[in-house]
Order: structure tokens, then sequence, then C-alpha cells
């Protein structure tokens, strides 16, 4: 199992399941054609969404489940008030829609079919299928210049107030030598665990906003910088794009890392024993992201 699977085993559920709202009647302004933008269509909707029921398992009450009945009335409403020209479109929006609304989904798969779409050829029936979901994601937060642990405060209280992002567990905060460039600053260095719906590419944008509000210039490579964010890991994606690399490609070779990811719940094997033989002193306790000391 590679690192991009393994932080999939971060999550608790033990006993995950699927629950299905099928052939749900939608009526909504959904089409490319005129005709279609005059009047709501109806449509159909096809719900499948998997969530971690040891709750409801647990004991016998709707309060510990994930409402389906609830599920599909989200769905008209949202249908009837939104008005679109692509299904895909529509599909996308509703489910991220949902997975807002409903924060037991862990992910949602959404099949809509237009019965009354018209093409040249005549009348029959479209359909568009999309599946969205929660990732869990790890960043790297580091400093090297001005006050070290509150610029890593304050980039983690920032990337709280990321819409559809929410952190969930922050590791231990380590002082650690410069490994690319030795003629800067010593660093302080922490990754963070948190669950999102956006895409990597996304993440990826509002960590760099939070970089440049907090006064990061991307001047010399491996200089000194206020702060810096990486992806290292994100659920269910690896790229090796010119744009972002991921899993990030120093994760094996810095012993900080390797550390901090061990306080979030993974084990990371490094490249070699030499990795083990970086300078890393503690500096704060492991904590959950509330603050409070982790058990």
């Amino acid at each position: 199992m590679g690192p991009d699977d393994i932080i999939s085993s971060l999550r608790n559920g033990a006993r995950m399941g699927r629950v299905f709202a099928e052939h749900v009647p939608l009526h909504c302004i959904c089409g490319v054609r005129e005709e279609e933008r005059r009047e709501p269509l109806s449509l159909f909707a096809d719900i499948a969404a998997n969530y971690d029921m040891a709750q409801c398992l647990a004991g016998d009450r709707i309060e510990d489940a994930l409402d389906y009945s609830a599920l599909a009335s989200q769905t008209v409403t949202f249908a009837e008030k939104t008005q679109f020209r692509l299904l895909e479109k529509l599909a996308d929006a509703l489910c991220r829609h949902l997975l807002i609304s409903f924060p037991r989904a862990l992910s949602l798969q959404i099949r809509l079919q237009k019965n009354t779409a018209k093409w040249s050829g005549g009348g029959t029936s479209f359909s568009c299928s999309l599946t969205g979901r929660r990732s869990l994601a790890i960043l790297g937060l580091g400093s090297n210049l001005g006050d070290r642990g509150c610029a890593i405060e304050e980039a983690t209280e920032r990337l709280a107030t990321v819409p559809h992002c929410r952190p969930l567990r922050r590791s231990s905060l380590h002082r650690t030598a410069p490994l690319l460039r030795t003629d800067q600053p010593e660093f302080f260095n922490e990754a963070l665990l948190l669950e999102t719906l956006l895409s990597p590419m996304e993440l990826l944008a509002e960590m760099q906003s939070i970089e440049r509000a907090m006064g990061r210039l991307r001047i010399e490579r491996y200089g000194p910088r206020p702060i810096d964010i990486d992806l290292l890991l994100f659920e269910g994606f690896v790229s090796s794009s010119a744009a972002l690399t991921v899993p990030h490609p120093g994760l094996r070779l810095r012993r900080f890392w390797i550390e901090e990811l061990a306080d979030l719940g993974l084990s990371i094997v490094p490249q070699s024993d030499s990795v083990l033989g970086q300078r890393c002193e503690l500096v704060g306790a492991h904590r959950d992201f509330a603050g409070r000391r982790s058990n």
C-alpha cells in the first residue's frame, strides 16, 4: 500500500454502508435549448450515499443515521430553486450541496435522468452520473522568518476558514535544521490533517492564497519564508504534474514529516537510514485542532 492509499486508513469507520434514494422525481429548469428553459422539466434522480453506520447500529435512532428521506427531500428542494444548462453541472452542484447538508455522508453517487430530452433524431432519455466525496488531506506547514510559532498558528486558523475544509488534527510542532539551503534560520514545522470537499487543485489555490496573504514572496527557491504550506497527501489522488506533485516528493526524505505523520496515525518508511539522523527537536505536543492535547 502506497502513501496515497494509506491516508484512507485514518478513517475510523469499521461499519461502512450505503443508503439509497432512487427514482426521486425532480422539477427544474435544465437544458441548453430555448424550449427546455421556458418551464421546469421532469427529471429523476438516483442517489447512493456512503457513511459509517457504526453509531446507528450501536443504537436504533434516526439521529445517528443518514436519513434517506431527508436526502430525497433536500434533492427535490434544491432542484426546484436552481437553473442550469448542463445536466452535468446540476449533478455536480447537487452533489456538493448534499455533502454540505449531510456531514455524515463520506461520498455520494448521483445519477440524473432526463426523460423529455430531445435531439434531431426524436425523443429519448439521457442521463449522467457523478461521484463526489469528502477527502482527507495532510498539509505540511513550515516557517523560518519572524515569530515562527505564531505564523504556523495563523496559517492553521486561516485554513480553518477556507470553505468546505474542516481541520481535524494537528501533529507535534518541531524545530528543524534547513535541508536544501543551510544558510538560513531554523524552521518550525507542523502537519495538519483536514477533511475537504475541494479538489486537490482547488485546495492548492487556497493554500497559495494564504501564503501570499501572510507575506510569502517566491523570489528565490528554497529561501527563507514566513510561511510555507505543502500538500503532502490527498486521499485517492496521485499526480506528478509540474503544477502539483502528490504524494510530496520529499515525504520520505524529511524526518520531521515522518514523525509528524506518525503523530497523525500514518507510518511512512524513510528512504534511507540517514533521514533518521536529521535534527528534529520537539517544541509542542500533539493536539487535535481544538487545541486540546491528544490522548
